[in-house]
């Protein structure tokens, strides 16, 4: 059989895979990562003659290679996680169905595994990057001048600390007007964890105007973000509308870092600079581990100075002295 067929073969064994995850209840955005991580594999292995199904460790290896930092053809470290991860499941697939015998991928640690190391490749986990005082309001002022619905997505999503799917998935009946709660169902959720989160009082008179205006246009219910263009007027707003937005938002105010998930990253962090415990930012943020909230309890160096000044003034003044005694700057 040649590499061709085996791709061919693959990618039908693809299919039933993520057919499989679908009714699973997986997530849409997993199965097409997942989807795009296997097509990727299957290009190398043609390339390099390879028969997907009977790749093995070595092969791996050389797909990862030229893929690592400071290499040809290097990809975001996030990227190549996600791509060996859609990788190990998609064998561990093929192993349940008797067409290989060994995952060539197997997680490390595991008794008589191939590699026992910590990792095939380096984890990289950076801080987000979220705009300073002065970015954020720029980027608020050039917003102020977009239809209210974008805007009202916008608030939301910020005080909600909400992802895109979950914004654009909000539903009028979600929507608690009389205390100013949101409830984020646990199938528009990435850990399908249902929680409950707010919106502050200034919001509300324009929640309630979006709700009066959507139910004189006969919506009693269903989506509270829809589309207003002519092709598809009414329709549930996607997600990838709202994500086209807020990229044109960040490329007019020269903040290209900004994205729909800045706001969620903003909010939680400015709720950390405000005293919440790590618990509880966990909860609102809906993390199942608290360690993933650990990165929002990190202070900008404005704060970190201060704290610091606070708390060792005394001992730095006496190293300062030491280090630099009169007459000898």
């Amino acid at each position: 059989m040649n590499t061709s067929m085996h791709s061919a073969s693959a990618l039908l064994l693809t299919e039933q895979w993520l057919t499989i995850l679908s009714n699973l209840g997986r997530a849409s955005a997993t199965i097409k990562a997942y989807r795009s991580a296997l097509t990727h594999f299957f290009a190398f292995c043609e390339i390099h003659d390879i028969a997907p199904e009977r790749a093995s460790f070595e092969d791996i290896a050389g797909y990862i290679r030229p893929q690592l930092p400071d290499m040809p053809s290097s990809v975001a470290s996030a990227t190549l996680q996600l791509r060996l991860s859609a990788l190990r499941l998609w064998y561990d697939f093929l192993v349940y169905q008797d067409i290989c015998s060994l995952n060539p991928l197997p997680r490390s640690g595991l008794p008589g595994a191939i590699y026992t190391g910590r990792g095939l490749i380096p984890r990289i986990n950076r801080l987000p990057v979220i705009p300073d005082d002065g970015e954020w309001l720029r980027f608020l002022k050039h917003v102020s001048a977009a239809p209210l619905r974008d805007r009202l997505m916008l608030a939301l999503a910020y005080y909600g600390a909400l992802r895109r799917t979950e914004v654009t998935a909000l539903r009028l009946e979600d929507i608690d007007l009389a205390h100013r709660l949101i409830r984020i169902r646990a199938e528009t959720t990435k850990n399908r964890r249902e929680r409950m989160v707010c919106y502050s009082a200034d919001v509300a008179p324009v929640l309630a105007n979006h709700f009066q205006k959507l139910r004189l246009e006969g919506w009693s219910g269903g989506a509270l973000f829809r589309s207003v263009s002519d092709r598809n007027y009414g329709a549930p707003l996607s997600f990838w509308s709202w994500s086209k937005t807020v990229r044109k938002w960040a490329a007019k105010t020269d903040q290209p870092d900004i994205t729909t998930h800045t706001f969620r990253h903003l909010r939680l962090t400015h709720l950390a600079r405000a005293g919440w415990k790590l618990h509880e930012l966990a909860t609102y943020a809906g993390h199942r581990d608290p360690r993933t909230t650990q990165i929002y309890i990190h202070l900008s160096g404005t704060d970190m100075a201060a704290r610091m000044a606070a708390a060792v003034a005394e001992t730095d003044r006496k190293i300062a002295g030491l280090i630099f005694q009169a007459g000898a700057v």
